[in-house]
C-alpha cells in the first residue's frame, strides 16, 4: 500500500462499498472495519525484517552452494535476486503468525476474510497494483455442525413457562423463534404493525436492510394473539399496543434486547431439563433441520432463513443426515 494514512482513509469507500454493493449488514461492517484498523495499524515491522533476513541468509546459503555448478553471471547477481514474496506479503503473514498466537482459529479465519475481501476491492478500484491477500492461506476449520433440539424437548421448552403476563409473553417470543426461524436481532426489531394476524404471517427485517416475510403456525399464531390482547398492556403499564410500539416488550415498556431474550431461552432450557448449550440461535437451527427432515425444499428454507446463497442453508442437510445416521444405526437389524 501506499501509506498507513491513505490505507485508513480507503476504509469509508470500503465500508461504503459493503454498504451499497454487498448489503452486508451494520454489524459484520463493523466487524470487517475493526479487523482491518487493527491489520493497517499492527506493529509487525520487527518479525518482518526477522523473516527478510532470513530470506537473505537463505539465499546467500543457497548461492554459496551452487557457486561450483552455476555460471559466473549468476553469482556475481545474486545479491541483487528479489525475493519471490513482496515486502508487503511478507508483513501480511508476519501480522496473521502474530494474529495466531493471539486468536483462536476461528477468529483467524474472520480476520482473513475480511482483510482478502479489503485488498480485493483495493485491486479492483485499482489502488494497489497487487494483492498480496493472494499468498495467505487461513487456517483449516473443523466443520462444526448446529446445535438443534429434538422435538421432545422443543415441546418441553416451550411449556416451560407459566401463566403470568411475562410467561405469556416468554412463550409466545419461543413460540415465534421456533415458528419462524428468524434470528434474535430480527425478533427484538419487531412492531406490532409486522404481525399479521390475517395472513398468519410476519415481515421481517434481515441482514443488510433485507426485508422479507416468515410464516407462523398455528400455536405460535395462537399464543401470540393471547399476548397482544391481554399481557402487552400489563406489560407496557397499561399502554394501548399501537403499530410502532415493539412486539415484545419488558416490564419497563421497552424492547427487548437480544441479550434479554437469550436469558430468557436459557432459563427455561434449564427449568426443561435440557442440558446441552442453547441459544436463541438454536431454535433456529431446529427450525430448519425439522424443515427439512420433514422433507421441505432447501430452497424454501433458505428463503425463510433470509440466507443470501444456498450454500449457507446446505449446512442442515449434514445435521439431517447426521440424525438419519444416527436412527439407522440404531435400529436397523444388522447395523
Amino acid at each position: 500500500m501506499n501509506s498507513q494514512t491513505g490505507a485508513l482513509a480507503w476504509l469509508d469507500q470500503f465500508a461504503g462499498y459493503l454498504e451499497v454493493e454487498r448489503n452486508y449488514s451494520s454489524n459484520t461492517i463493523r466487524a470487517y472495519l475493526n479487523d482491518l484498523r487493527q491489520l493497517l495499524t499492527a506493529e509487525v515491522s520487527e518479525v518482518s525484517e526477522t523473516n527478510a533476513a532470513g530470506s537473505v541468509a537463505a539465499k546467500q546459503q543457497a548461492i554459496q552452494q551452487s557457486d561450483e555448478s552455476a555460471p559466473a553471471p549468476a553469482a556475481e547477481n545474486g545479491d541483487e535476486i528479489e525475493s519471490s514474496a513482496s515486502p508487503e506479503v511478507e508483513k501480511l503473514k508476519a501480522y496473521i503468525r502474530q494474529m495466531q498466537e493471539h486468536y483462536s482459529r476461528p477468529t483467524v479465519a474472520r480476520k482473513i476474510s475480511a482483510i482478502r475481501s479489503f485488498y480485493r476491492y483495493l485491486r479492483r478500484e485499482h489502488l494497489i497494483e497487487e494483492d498480496p491477500s493472494k499468498m495467505v492461506r487461513g487456517p483449516k476449520l473443523a466443520r462444526r455442525l448446529p446445535a438443534c433440539l429434538d422435538r421432545e424437548e422443543v415441546t418441553r421448552l416451550l411449556q416451560a413457562p407459566d401463566q403470568s403476563s411475562l410467561g405469556i409473553r416468554d412463550r409466545a417470543l419461543m413460540e415465534v423463534l421456533y415458528a419462524t426461524g428468524m434470528r434474535v436481532s430480527e425478533l427484538c426489531s419487531l412492531r406490532v404493525k409486522d404481525w399479521d394476524p390475517a395472513q398468519m404471517e410476519m415481515r421481517v427485517i434481515g441482514k443488510g436492510s433485507k426485508e422479507r416475510v416468515v410464516l407462523l403456525n398455528q400455536s405460535a399464531a395462537q399464543w401470540l394473539t393471547s399476548y397482544l390482547a391481554n399481557h402487552w398492556s400489563r406489560l407496557a403499564g397499561g399502554r394501548i399496543p399501537q403499530a410502532d410500539h415493539p412486539l415484545f416488550v419488558s416490564r419497563q415498556a421497552t424492547k427487548l434486547s437480544a441479550r434479554s431474550v437469550h436469558r430468557i431461552v436459557l432459563k427455561y432450557a434449564r427449568k426443561a431439563g435440557i442440558n446441552k448449550p442453547i441459544t436463541p440461535h438454536t431454535l433456529r437451527h431446529t427450525f430448519a433441520t425439522h424443515l427439512l427432515e420433514g422433507g421441505a425444499d432447501l430452497r424454501v428454507v433458505q428463503d425463510l432463513l433470509g440466507h443470501t446463497t444456498i450454500s449457507t442453508t446446505q449446512i442442515y442437510t449434514h445435521v439431517t443426515m447426521d440424525r438419519l445416521r444416527k436412527v439407522y444405526m440404531n435400529t436397523h437389524p444388522r447395523a
